[in-house]
Order: structure tokens, then sequence, then C-alpha cells
């Protein structure tokens, strides 16, 4: 892997994620006390801040979807609870919802117009945001084993990644009325997760990469244990490949022509934390810590 552009913002980079918006290529980041960063792609090895707002508190993930063919960003806050904004104009984003938690958001998914939020305090709050930008309500509370750390949805499934504790599986066919598959655990710390067909690949912290098998969400059952000699904090995934965020050791790209049993063949170490990766466009994006974003191509 190698460098391909930097771009210092002055926060604490944790969570990226890239966007196409309006024929232009974009990095939204979650950039700690600094809040949302928006920044243009369009030339990748001179990345360029477009907006910033400040959420007040600690911003710790971003995720970016299309309501009624208007852009969302939702961001959580560690401190302050949940902000929505409108960024169909990247350049001038609008604050349309914001919502105090007490405890504040850890991490957010949109599915089917319905926002699922974690709070850190074991508990997922369900959104009805269909309306957007005219009306949010909540639905439902899903009481959690612990604080989620991370919610990925696949079809009707929920993964909700909690640490030290595990992975709940969750049925969300109704969000009035979410249903629990399974928890099961892993041998290290749950971080972040992404699946392709009926295997999970999850960053699971100084263990490495975990890959479950999860066709039955009701008995999943592990399949590999990738160690990496690191500390595995991020993981995304795309056809043939998957790519890793590995704290203080950089970054990593696999090969999956095996699916179930990854395989390393390039990586890359970057100065400071890595805390999640992104591979948008042929570019792999970085949250790197107080370094900021971080472009990597293989």
């Amino acid at each position: 892997m190698w460098l391909v552009g930097q771009l210092s913002t002055g926060g604490d980079a944790r969570d990226v994620k890239g966007v196409f918006i309006n024929g232009t290529q974009y990095a939204f980041l979650a950039d700690g006390q600094k809040g949302l960063e928006i920044i243009n792609l369009s030339d990748a090895a001179k990345p360029v801040l477009t907006f910033t707002y400040g959420t007040n508190g600690f911003a710790k993930e971003v995720f970016v979807d299309s309501i009624a063919s208007k852009k969302f960003a939702f961001v959580s806050d560690l401190d302050n609870g949940l902000y929505i904004l409108n960024v169909t104009n990247p350049s001038s984003p609008i604050l349309d919802t914001a919502i105090a938690y007490s405890g504040g958001a850890v991490s957010s998914y949109l599915k089917n117009g319905y926002l699922y939020v974690s709070l850190n305090q074991s508990a997922i709050k369900i959104l009805n945001v269909s309306a957007l930008p005219d009306s949010v309500f909540e639905v439902s509370t899903y009481i959690t084993q612990n604080t989620v750390e991370h919610i990925e949805i696949s079809g009707t499934l929920a993964f909700l990644l909690e640490k030290n504790t595990g992975c709940e599986i969750v049925d969300i066919s109704n969000p009035a009325s979410p249903v629990i598959q399974c928890l099961f655990t892993t041998s290290g710390s749950c971080y972040d997760i992404k699946k392709a067909d009926n295997l999970v690949y999850i960053a699971d912290g100084t263990a490495g990469v975990c890959v479950v098998n999860v066709g039955n969400p009701a008995n999943p059952y592990f399949v590999n244990q990738v160690n990496t000699d690191s500390d595995v904090r991020g993981i995304d995934y795309s056809p043939n490949f998957m790519f890793t965020a590995e704290y203080n050791s950089g970054s990593e790209v696999f090969n999956l022509f095996n699916p179930p049993y990854p395989k390393g063949f390039g990586y890359y170490e970057t100065p400071g934390y890595c805390y999640r990766v992104n591979y948008f466009k042929g570019k792999v994006l970085i949250a790197n810590g107080q370094y900021g974003l971080l472009i990597l191509r293989f």
C-alpha cells in the first residue's frame, strides 16, 4: 500500500465515510473535538477541507445516506448525543435535528427509513426518520447486554458489537419490536464488523480478525481467526479484498479469494493511531486520529 494524500484537521479522527454527492467525491470525518469535517477528494493527493460542523463534544462516528433524494449525515457524539445534518450541499450543511442523550451517542445506522442509535447506556434507540427533513420520532428502545460500540445492518439483521461482551444479532423485521437471535463472543474485543454473504469479518482488537459464519443467525459458528500481530480497530470489505485499521500499527489489505481465510498482501505503517477504514472509489480512507485523514491505494 502507498500514501496518496493526507489532511491534518486538528481534531482526533475516529471514523470516515466516502460519499459521492452532486458528482463530487467527499470524505466525511468524525473528528473528535472538532466535530464533523467534510473533505473534498476531487484531487486525492491534495484533499481540501470543505466544511467543519462543530458538535461541541466529541464526534465518534458518522453515517451518511439518502432520504427522499436528499443527503443526510448522522453524527454520533459521545458527549452530546445525535446530530442530523442535511448535507445535500456539502459546502453548506444545515442542522436538521439534534437529540441530546445522557451519556451521548456511540454509533448509528440508517435502514429503510429507521435510524438505529446506540447510547452509552446499553440501549438502542430506534427512530423513524423517513419524513426528514420534516419530523423524527422514536419508535422503540432495545436494551442490549452492554454498550454497543458499533452498529452494522444487513437485510433484516442488526449486528450489535459490544466490545468485550461480543456481538448480538437482532432481527429488526419489525423495528417496533426487535428480537434477539443470539449473542456470541470472540476471543478479543469487538470494534467493527462487515458482512459478506454468510460470513462476517470482525475487527477483534489484539486477537486480529475473527471470521464467523452467520448463515443461521440463531446459531453462528466460528470459522477462522486471522492473527495480525496488532490491534484491529476498524475493518472494511470490498469484493475480493478486506482492509483493516490496526490502531498503532497502520493499515493492511487482504485478498479474499478464499473468503473464510483472508491472506495479507500489503500494508502501510501510519503515524499515530488508526481507528477506522473505508474503501471508496479505489481509495483506502483512514481515520488517523490526531493526524486527520489519510488516503492510501494498493
